[in-house]
C-alpha cells in the first residue's frame, strides 16, 4: 500500500468518527428538553420548584357577601425550556359557562412562571358555594408538549353569602355512658344554629327553634344555650334569641328513653329553625335540623335502642347437660344388657 493511500484511509477514518460524533450530538440535542415545545401548567397551590425558588399560588381572598369583590390569584408555569408565545388566561366559576375574567400574557420563556391577579364582582352571582377554575391558553394558540394540564380547579370552594340572614342547623346525640342507648337510659342532644348570612338574625316574634320529641323519649328540664333562652315546652323544647351574622349558637338538652321501648327500636326526630329570610323582622322561613353523621342533607337524627344482655353469644364455654343418679344407673344397665346380648348371639352362631 502506498503512503498516499495510507494517508487517505487515515483521514477517511477520522472523518467517519467526526461524522458519527456530530450525528450523535444532533440526536442528543433533539432529546434535550430545552429544545422542545413549551408546556404550560397550573400547578396546585403551594407547589415548590418554580424558577428562582418560587412557589405556586392558586387561591381566593375567601368568602364574601353577595355583591362583594373577590381577589383570585393564579400561577402559570412553563415546564419546558421551550419558549411560549402570547396566550390568554381565563378564570371561571363552577363551569366554562360562567366567565369571571380573561388576561393576556405576552409570552412565557422556557422554565419560567408568571402570577396573575383577577378581581371578581359577585353582584348578581347566586349565593352558596362555588368552584373557581383557571385555564391557560384557552384559545389553543400555543403548540405544547402536553395540552391536558392547562386547567386547575382551586382547592378551596368560595362561599357567596346572602345579604339577609341565613340559618343552618345540625343536631347530634350521644349517650353519656358511652354505650349503645338502652331502655331507661338518659340521652343528650346538641343542636348548633349558625347564621351564614351577612345580616343578623333577630329575636323576632315567635320561637327561633322548636323540637318535639317522638314517642319513646321523655323530655327533661336539663337545658342550656350559649345565647338566648331555651325552655322545655310539652314533650320538647323551644329557643328564643338572636344570632349575629357569621355566628353560631349551641343548644343542649336531655331526654330519657322510656323503659318499655322494645329492643332494636329506631327513634328519630328533627328540630325546626324559624328564621327571617329577607331581614324584615319576621320569621318567614323554616329549616329542619340535619344529622352531621349522615351524608345527606336535612336528615333526621336517629339512634337504635338495644336491650343489654340479649341472647347468649355463640362463642365461649357452654355447659353440657348432665344425667341424674337414676339416669346413670339406667344407662349402665342398658349398656350391660347390650353387651350380654351380643356375647350370647356370638356363642349361638359358633355352636
Amino acid at each position: 500500500m502506498t503512503d498516499r493511500l495510507r494517508v487517505v484511509r487515515k483521514w477517511g477514518i477520522v472523518l467517519s468518527v467526526a461524522l458519527v460524533v456530530a450525528l450523535s450530538s444532533l440526536a442528543a440535542s433533539a432529546e434535550d428538553p430545552c429544545t422542545k415545545r413549551p408546556d404550560l401548567w397550573l400547578p396546585p397551590d403551594g407547589t415548590p420548584g418554580l424558577a428562582n425558588g418560587g412557589i405556586s399560588v392558586q387561591e381566593t381572598s375567601g368568602d364574601v357577601c353577595q355583591g362583594g369583590v373577590v381577589t383570585i390569584t393564579v400561577t402559570i408555569d412553563n415546564l419546558s425550556c421551550g419558549d411560549a408565545g402570547p396566550f390568554d388566561v381565563t378564570v371561571y366559576y363552577d363551569d366554562w359557562a360562567h366567565l369571571i375574567g380573561t388576561q393576556r400574557v405576552d409570552g412565557l420563556p422556557g422554565c419560567e412562571y408568571t402570577t396573575l391577579v383577577f378581581t371578581w364582582d359577585t353582584d348578581g352571582v347566586p349565593t352558596g358555594e362555588h368552584e373557581i377554575i383557571a385555564c391557560a391558553d384557552t384559545d389553543g394558540e400555543v403548540v405544547e408538549l402536553n395540552e391536558t394540564n392547562n386547567c386547575l380547579t382551586i382547592d378551596e370552594t368560595l362561599n357567596v353569602r346572602p345579604n339577609a340572614p341565613f340559618v343552618e342547623a345540625k343536631k347530634s346525640f350521644h349517650d353519656p355512658n358511652g354505650d349503645t342507648p338502652a331502655p331507661g337510659e338518659r340521652i343528650e342532644f346538641e343542636v348548633v344554629l349558625c347564621n351564614v348570612g351577612c345580616d343578623d338574625q333577630g329575636d323576632n316574634p315567635g320561637h327561633e327553634f322548636t323540637d318535639t320529641l317522638p314517642d319513646g323519649l321523655t323530655a327533661l328540664n336539663f337545658v342550656s344555650a350559649t345565647r338566648g333562652t331555651i325552655t322545655m315546652e310539652g314533650n320538647g323544647y323551644a329557643w328564643d334569641g338572636d344570632i349575629p351574622a357569621g355566628s353560631c349558637v349551641t343548644l343542649t338538652f336531655k331526654a330519657d328513653i322510656d323503659g318499655d321501648v322494645e329492643d332494636l327500636t329506631e327513634l328519630c326526630n328533627q328540630g325546626v329553625v324559624h328564621w327571617d329570610s329577607d331581614g324584615d323582622g319576621t320569621n318567614d322561613a323554616i329549616e329542619p335540623t340535619d344529622d352531621p353523621a349522615t351524608p345527606g342533607e336535612d336528615d333526621p337524627t336517629c339512634f337504635t335502642v338495644e336491650i343489654s344482655g340479649g341472647a347468649l353469644p355463640l362463642s365461649g364455654t357452654i355447659d353440657a347437660p348432665t344425667l341424674s343418679e337414676w339416669g346413670m344407673i339406667a344407662a349402665f344397665a342398658l349398656f350391660a344388657f347390650a353387651f350380654w346380648y351380643r356375647v350370647r348371639r356370638r356363642r349361638a352362631t359358633a355352636g
